[in-house]
């Protein structure tokens, strides 16, 4: 019986659906640099979690968004939606002297092939943004309409978290300490005839010289074009691509449900999904998300891997360094999602030397030639023990453990075993999640290393031990590394890694 920690109820629960299909909502990333490899243990962390549903007979549909606008930069991460200090993708298309939607276009490219390097799966619905305004809008319509937003002395248009007496629960954050919390930090006379509380977020902001905006006259009298808030866009896209409830002005509340699994990394809980859940309730008069799904922060030297401070890697950093993304897909997977995970180049080449272990056994096994008289190896015990690990909140370290214990004895047993299409059924749904073997991705083998390596085979077979491993440190000089099997040897190109 699977069991997840729900954020919303602080306490792991025995995982359950009303719905046919699994509904998931899942934060994607603000298009305006590379996401680094913080940024990226979310996304593995989640397709695991959806790779394990998949395992478990359940079929779903899951939604990302892509934020190309909307999402505000601001003084510090306390102050979000406070302190307004623009849009995140114009800020960089100014840095990088382009247009907005270039930006936008250039870093999606980027992240959805690192998605593919990873082997992290499309979701159903892979949506930006800037291609659902219309809803956005829609919703706002309705929030404004029954008294949850308002429209400011500057036509911003705000949700007002006073009347959502349920604002916190997600977090634990209590809107009264909040305010009282804030005084030290914010200037109040800057939201003099602003906002009418400190902790109103963001729904719509009228700016006439944003570059990606959008009429809104429905509320805006003035005509000015403006663009929505960041938060807004995750309501839209779930009531219109999940619950169906939602399509361009057409609002059918007859089709509000409540959402199986949102997910995110652990800094989006506030005050991100806190103000989804506020602004989404508010709307449809029902609970948002069953259950709520975080990532815990990826460390680099203790500390949390951000933008802000420098201390982070992307993708084409490890790659440049000779790691596979699988490398790091791993890493990530050795250690519990609600764990701070602290990385290092000298973990990351520790883990790469275990995946590599996994997936030579399992090339070994494909190969073995059965014979009644190998052994058996217990299959059923492994993969009860690995699934009972799995059942429980995904403790991936307990699981790999006892993976890594079958590849163990395996091994000690030279590949004589009898029952070879159990255990690599085993491989096979054990990858079906982990995603962490790579098949046939050698490059031909140059002319020069395979006659050195056939000449060396000649030599063993002599028994010329001395003159074999001369050859040996040769083809290691040339930049590969040979390995004896049964039946002759397997030649692969040796990584270079910097640490």
């Amino acid at each position: 019986m699977f069991k997840l920690y729900n954020t919303k109820t602080k306490k792991k629960e025995i995982f359950k659906t009303k719905n046919k299909i699994l509904k998931i909502y899942s934060c994607g990333p603000t298009v305006y640099n590379y996401a680094h490899i913080g940024n990226f243990s979310t996304y593995i962390s989640v397709d695991f979690l959806r790779r394990y549903l998949i395992y478990l007979g359940y079929k779903l549909e899951q939604v990302m968004n892509i934020t190309d606008v909307g999402h505000l930069k601001v003084s510090s991460d306390n102050d979000y939606d406070l302190d307004s200090k623009g849009d995140k993708i114009e800020i960089q298309a100014k840095k990088e002297s382009v247009d907005p939607y270039k930006i936008v276009k250039k870093y999606t490219d980027a992240f959805l092939s690192d998605m593919k390097s990873l082997h992290i799966s499309k979701p159903e619905y892979l949506v930006k943004a800037s291609s659902n305004i219309e809803e956005m809008q829609t919703i706002i319509l309705e929030l404004l309409k029954s008294g949850y937003a308002y429209i400011s002395k500057n036509e911003n248009i705000y949700f007002d978290v006073s009347k959502f007496k349920d604002y916190g629960k997600l977090s634990g954050k209590n809107l009264d300490d909040l305010i009282a919390g804030a005084g030290g930090r914010i200037n109040v006379s800057n939201l003099k005839d602003e906002k009418k509380n400190i902790f109103d977020f963001s729904l719509w902001i009228t700016d006439e010289n944003h570059i990606m905006k959008w009429p809104f006259k429905e509320a805006i009298k003035s005509g000015k074009s403006g663009y929505p808030g960041w938060h807004i866009e995750c309501t839209a896209m779930s009531m219109k691509y999940l619950t169906k409830a939602l399509n361009g002005k057409k609002l059918a509340k007859e089709k509000f449900y409540t959402i199986d699994i949102h997910t995110g990394g652990e800094d989006n809980i506030f005050p991100h999904h806190e103000d989804e859940i506020a602004q989404t309730e508010a709307c449809t008069g029902k609970e948002f998300s069953n259950f709520w799904f975080h990532r815990s922060h990826i460390l680099v030297n203790e500390e949390k891997m951000s933008k802000s401070k420098g201390n982070f890697y992307t993708m084409s950093d490890l790659k440049e360094k000779g790691f596979s993304p699988l490398d790091y897909r791993f890493l990530v997977l050795s250690a519990h999602y609600k764990s701070n995970l602290n990385f290092t180049l000298k973990s990351l080449k520790q883990i790469r030397e275990t995946r590599l272990k996994i997936e030579k056994c399992y090339k070994n096994i494909l190969e073995i030639k059965e014979n009644n008289n190998f052994k058996k190896l217990n299959i059923k015990k492994y993969k009860s023990d690995f699934n009972k690990a799995l059942e429980d909140d995904l403790n991936t370290p307990l699981a790999l453990s006892i993976f890594l214990e079958l590849v163990k004895n395996i091994n000690k047993l030279n590949f004589e075993i009898y029952n070879k299409d159990e255990i690599i059924k085993f491989f096979s749904d054990f990858d079906s999640i982990f995603k962490i073997i790579e098949y046939n991705n050698e490059k031909e083998i140059p002319k020069k290393i395979l006659d050195l390596a056939n000449k060396r085979l000649i030599l063993k077979n002599e028994r010329n031990y001395q003159e074999a491993d001369i050859l040996r440190n040769e083809i290691d000089k040339l930049g590969y590394e040979i390995f004896d099997k049964k039946n002759g040897f397997e030649l692969k190109k040796k990584e270079k890694i910097e640490v």
